[in-house]
């Protein structure tokens, strides 16, 4: 009769030591669940901000971007697919597109729009300064008192980006514009009036104008390329400086009422702004 107390026995044991496991068990998945109730109210909070560049940056991204330098490709130099796209730069696309919004098209400067002291580039992409009167004939959307031009693409939904490149001399102003501005006198010029918002950087500092309101920024330039968000819907314009890692320079809150344009202002020996995408 004893040898089946030893089985049970043995059995009672290890029944015993499953159940001294459990409460182990249950604290851990009680950590696991926290650390999950963590993560989304980490993501739900990202997606309710104004600087989607928070998202990029979290604990599982550096939201690294290198300065665009002549003769170099910003993108990781991996072997392209059959359609001509690696799949890693796929991902950067679906990613930038679901936190930027959709990269702009057709960025071209509308020579109709340039004052007389700028010079824009035979592909539209470049605004420069200049000190040779181009004598270009006054109308009434044309700039005059000052070196600015708008971009023929109007914005008038959703969110859209695009990138530029400023010259290391001179001074250059980028941001956005309602063709209704006023095109003479002090009032046109970007940022001092209610029609226009702006990046200025001068003298290797950045300020941020509107409606006559500078505002200068703590952050000092690292390099001339910037990208800037245009969240129509939410009225927010974003400014990033593209260096290693991405800087968020300024976030303007407004009501857009019209539609916007890309606009430019360059003065200065070898002063100009490039639209690169």
């Amino acid at each position: 009769m004893e040898k089946p107390t030893k089985p049970l026995k043995k059995r009672r044991r290890d029944v015993e030591e499953k159940e001294d496991g459990v409460p182990d068990l249950i604290q851990q998945l009680e950590i696991e669940k926290n650390e999950l109730a963590k993560k989304i109210r980490h993501i739900e909070k990202m997606c309710n901000m104004a600087d989607p560049i928070t998202v990029l940056q979290g604990p599982e991204s550096d939201g690294s971007v290198n300065c665009g330098t002549e003769g170099e490709d910003n993108e990781d130099g991996e072997t392209e697919d059959e359609e001509g796209k690696s799949p890693a730069l796929a991902n950067d696309l679906d990613c930038k597109s679901s936190v930027y919004g959709q990269q702009a098209t057709g960025m071209e400067l509308d020579v109709g729009t340039a004052s007389s002291l700028v010079v824009i580039s035979e592909d539209g992409k470049t605004v420069s300064f200049t000190r040779t009167d181009q004598r270009r004939p006054l109308t009434p959307k044309r700039f005059q008192d000052y070196a600015q031009a708008l971009c023929t693409r109007k914005f008038t939904s959703g969110r859209h980006y695009w990138e530029i490149e400023g010259s290391e001399l001179g001074y250059w102003w980028v941001g956005v514009s309602y063709a209704t501005v006023e095109k003479g006198g002090d009032l046109s010029s970007l940022g001092n009036n209610s029609k226009s918002w702006c990046l200025y950087r001068w003298n290797y500092k950045y300020s941020v104008r509107h409606n006559g309101k500078v505002t200068d920024l703590i952050l000092r330039p690292y390099c001339g390329n910037i990208r800037i968000l245009l969240d129509y819907d939410a009225g927010h314009l974003t400014f990033y400086e593209l260096s290693d890692p991405m800087r968020h320079l300024h976030t303007f809150t407004a009501t857009f009422t019209e539609p916007l344009h890309a606009a430019f202002r360059v003065w200065g020996d070898d002063a100009w702004v490039k639209i690169v995408s």
